[in-house]
């Protein structure tokens, strides 16, 4: 297994801490034609309530065409070199990241009512992160229902159930104090 066993990170939390960091999934879907995958980005909410990863992609995307089928997320903190003289030499140059893999099953939602709790969620969770005071947050009741039913047609509401999850955390923790 690659990267090696000390590079793991089984604690669930600190997997949470950096997908909620970090919510932009980059999503490896198969490809009947080739084993190769087919690659998306989109950002996504993991909804603690019922434990799955929520989001929404343009309806073209081919993650629309994926229900009950499973994909690969993959959440990525930052990253960065690792010069030997960094350590003042002890050490080969290195890269230092940290990313959390998770196998899901889609699960394209077809519910107007449950398009709009998404909607919601997703809305209220990343306008919360501009410095403008709370009343000023865009909100989905803002628009009429015409020009919400406009926007959900253009949409794919997706729900991802996580099957398994991985997480490697490369930081140099094998490595003595002095270098760390």
């Amino acid at each position: 297994m690659y990267p090696a066993n000390h590079f793991c990170q089984d604690d669930h939390q600190q997997q949470l801490a950096l997908i909620k960091e970090y919510p932009l999934a980059t999503i490896l879907l198969p490809r009947s034609e080739s084993k190769l995958n087919d690659v998306c980005q989109i950002p996504l909410l993991l909804d603690s309530s019922q434990q799955l990863f929520i989001g929404h992609a343009a309806i073209y995307n081919p993650l629309s065409a994926l229900n009950k089928q499973e994909v690969g997320l993959v959440f990525n903190s930052e990253n960065c070199y690792l010069p030997p003289s960094y350590s003042n030499n002890k050490t080969l140059p290195s890269w230092l990241y940290a990313r959390v893999e998770v196998t899901a099953e889609v699960n394209i939602v077809t519910s107007l009512s449950k398009q709009k709790q998404i909607m919601t969620l997703l809305t209220d969770h990343f306008e919360q992160h501009f410095n403008a005071p709370v009343q000023d947050n865009w909100q989905i009741s803002q628009l009429s229902e015409k020009s919400l039913h406009g926007m959900f047609k253009q949409l794919a509401f997706i729900e991802f159930k996580p099957i398994t999850w991985h997480g490697n955390f490369k930081l140099s923790q094998n490595k003595p104090d002095e270098i760390r």
